[in-house]
């Protein structure tokens, strides 16, 4: 299965540290809830480890979900739903022993990306773990020409670039409703406020994989 968004050049890299660790750590018959799950692609990393878990996929765009059952057929549940509004979504399982969700949390304005992981709290199993990889907002404009130089690295590296800007203001002013990253410190600070533990496992540019238990 092709990523369907390819060119994103640490992607590749993250969501394999991501699955890779649901590879590692689960048991069999696990179920695996991924927000924002699109196609099915994380699914199909983590199968190419483990065929014994289960898969229950929550996005809002229909025509993604019709692939996503097309191609999973019944070892995997895709349920249509709005992740700005987590209370409508209906679930045909009951919690879930992994909350995973790659490059969505964007999407969504900061009480919302608080009030998912609130949700997402609450179906996860006793022993269960949240794992988010996302963009991270910059913060520091005396750090930015820091950054800069790492962007600049990983196109070099990868010979696609990550991410562009000038300078900090330009940086801020490409920040939309579709591309509004939180701060690590605000990420710490809820997993704190929700009662989660939370631990930065893989940073590179400004997209981190994290977890949360």
């Amino acid at each position: 299965m092709k990523d369907p968004i390819g060119g994103h050049p640490t992607r590749g890299e993250q969501l394999d540290v991501l699955a890779g660790i649901v590879a590692d750590l689960a048991r069999p018959g696990d179920i695996v809830l991924d927000l924002g799950c699109g196609t099915g692609y994380l699914e199909h990393l983590v199968e190419q480890h483990r065929r014994d878990l289960s898969f229950v996929g929550v996005d809002r765009k229909g025509e993604s979900l019709d692939q996503a059952r097309a191609r999973f057929g019944d070892r995997g549940d895709f349920v249509e739903g709005d992740l700005a509004d987590p209370d409508a979504i209906v679930l045909p399982v009951g919690r879930a022993r992994f909350v995973v969700s790659a490059l969505t949390f964007h999407d969504l304005a900061d009480d919302r990306k608080r009030a998912l992981l609130e949700w997402a709290r609450d179906r996860l199993a006793a022993d269960g773990m949240i794992l988010l990889y996302d963009r991270i907002r910059l913060a520091e404009p005396a750090l930015f020409p820091a950054q800069q130089a790492i962007w600049r690295r990983i196109e070099r590296v990868h010979g696609a670039a990550m991410r562009s800007a000038d300078d900090f203001a330009a940086y801020e002013a490409d920040l939309s409703d579709s591309n509004r990253p939180a701060r690590l410190a605000d990420y710490l600070a809820w997993f704190a406020e929700l009662g989660l533990a939370s631990q930065v496992l893989h940073l590179h540019g400004n997209a981190a994989p994290g977890r949360a238990t």
